[in-house]
């Protein structure tokens, strides 16, 4: 066999194995290469969503806008990888002498990438609106969040309204309400205890067979300090002094003495009071366009300042902002105080949410 022949024939020989391999390539799972990218990318996605999302209509608030939420029902990530290859030869069969180069050869290859994501959503409306915006926020789940060791301070100052009739600040149609200095120094005398680990939550039926109930204990645990905060704080609230352990209720006064009522502010009445905390353009407020925001002097919270700023250019160092009305809405990325009201305002949503048949959200990637 001449030369010419016998590389054509490793040619053919040879061929088939590289397409194998190329295919086989192909067929690699695309999943996993992808999944630690996509989880990361599409949890910075929907966070930022969301803080704009909170950030648009705590400043909506201002302009007397309706409240409307967006919910990101599924995503679906889908990822298609297609590749191929052809082969061809040829060679002259009238040549019989063997020594004509008259052969050919041709090979090409193909590919194709596709990402073709589905994202679905759910605007809240009817009962999902009403229970994720308008419910009070269920006492049961801002109690366990300060037994689990968030900040008293923070939950208490903007999570609930009223605490056996004392109440916290509160902004209505006739103005802004400071807190009174009963709720203030109960707040102040919860964060000492928690400090010092006295108090502490317990769930179990009141009575045999019935429903579940909450109940708050206190334990001195030998100090003389907690001791008397401990007196102090049955004495604010008119407590029977002869227990330490006590009912949590809903409601804004308690039955017996042996109760602690509280009343819970809804995500609805924590947004409006961030929107007072809102720097919305003097022209907006002086042509009415935007209702004006409140004067604060001290008060329970410790956020009476102003949280979201406005200007006429896009801020390059935000926390989260939003263009609307023609300026800029943003809050500093360097304010904690105010990221940790939005921060909590996004875990109000959580707090909210205690329908447990609801599937939970699912990010599905099939991959080719």
């Amino acid at each position: 066999m001449n030369p010419v022949s016998k590389k054509f024939l490793r040619a053919v020989l040879l061929f088939p194995g590289l397409v194998a391999l190329v295919l086989l390539s192909g067929c690699a799972s695309m999943g996993p290469s992808h999944m630690d990218r996509d989880r990361e990318d599409y949890n910075l996605s929907l966070t930022e969503s969301w803080k704009r999302q909170i950030l648009l209509n705590v400043v909506k608030i201002r302009y007397v806008e309706p409240l409307f939420f967006v919910d990101v029902g599924e995503i679906v990530a889908a990822y298609a990888l297609e590749t191929g290859v052809n082969v061809g030869a040829s060679r002259t069969i009238f040549d019989l002498s063997g020594t004509s180069a008259e052969s050919t050869f041709d090979l090409g290859m193909s590919g194709k990438y596709t990402d073709r994501p589905t994202i679905t959503y759910r605007p809240m409306t009817g009962t999902s609106f009403l229970k994720g915006v308008m419910s009070p926020i269920p006492v049961g789940n801002v109690i366990l969040r300060i037994d689990s060791g968030v900040s008293a301070a923070f939950v208490m100052n903007l999570g609930v309204r009223s605490v056996n009739g004392f109440h916290n600040e509160a902004i209505t149609v006739q103005g802004y309400k400071p807190a009174q200095p009963g709720f203030k120094r109960v707040v102040e005398i919860l964060c000492k205890m928690q400090e010092f680990y006295a108090m502490h939550v317990a769930v179990r039926p009141l009575s045999s067979g019935g429903p579940p109930c909450l109940f708050l204990s206190f334990d001195d645990n030998g100090n003389p300090e907690t001791k008397a905060l401990i007196k102090e704080l049955k004495d604010l609230l008119r407590l029977d002094p002869l227990v330490n352990e006590f009912t949590l209720s809903a409601g804004a006064k308690p039955d017996n003495r042996r109760v602690i009522a509280l009343q819970t502010y809804s995500l609805a009445q924590i947004l409006a009071a961030v929107a007072a905390r809102v720097k919305v353009p003097e022209q907006d407020v002086e042509s009415k366009r935007a209702i004006p925001g409140v004067s604060f002097s001290g008060g329970a919270t410790g956020f009476n300042k102003i949280l979201v700023h406005s200007s006429d250019e896009e801020p390059e160092d935000a926390f989260a902002a939003v263009k609307y009305k023609g300026s800029w809405f943003w809050v500093d990325d360097h304010d904690l105080a105010a990221k940790r009201v939005f921060s909590f305002i996004m875990l109000a949503f959580t707090l909210l949410d205690t329908d447990k048949g609801n599937p939970p959200l699912q990010l599905t990637i099939p991959a080719q």
